[in-house]
């Protein structure tokens, strides 16, 4: 009976908090689309120059580090953690299954908990 509820529960909390849809909900929108611009037929003046040339930006460009991220190694790593110990739990079964389950179950929160943060 205990290994049937551990199993649920793993299986619900790992269905609800995993790593993929919880990426997948704080993904950015994906852009507008743009208005279509026309282009001139024929040749241009700025297709006359010839060599190098120096590429026109309006904003300089962000530095790598400044790139926002999911923020996910660390407390990913404790949330599959926390289920794989989960799972293990519930197929040993008895005490010793159940102490694995609940300790898997503590880290996987801890890391769901800094993740959302």
């Amino acid at each position: 009976m205990n290994r049937k509820i551990v199993s649920l529960i793993a299986a619900a909390a790992l269905g609800a908090a995993s790593p993929a849809s919880i990426a997948i909900a704080q993904a950015p929108a994906a852009p507008k689309a743009q208005t279509e611009t026309r282009a001139a037929a024929g040749p241009t003046v700025s297709s006359n120059v010839a060599g190098v040339q120096r590429a026109a930006s309006a904003a300089p460009a962000k530095a790598a580090a400044a790139e926002p991220r999911l923020g996910a190694g660390r407390n990913v790593a404790m949330m599959v953690v926390g289920g794989a110990a989960l799972i293990i739990g519930a197929v040993i079964g008895g005490t010793a299954g159940v102490l694995i389950a609940v300790a898997g179950a503590a880290i996987g929160l801890y890391g769901l908990y800094n993740f959302v943060q």
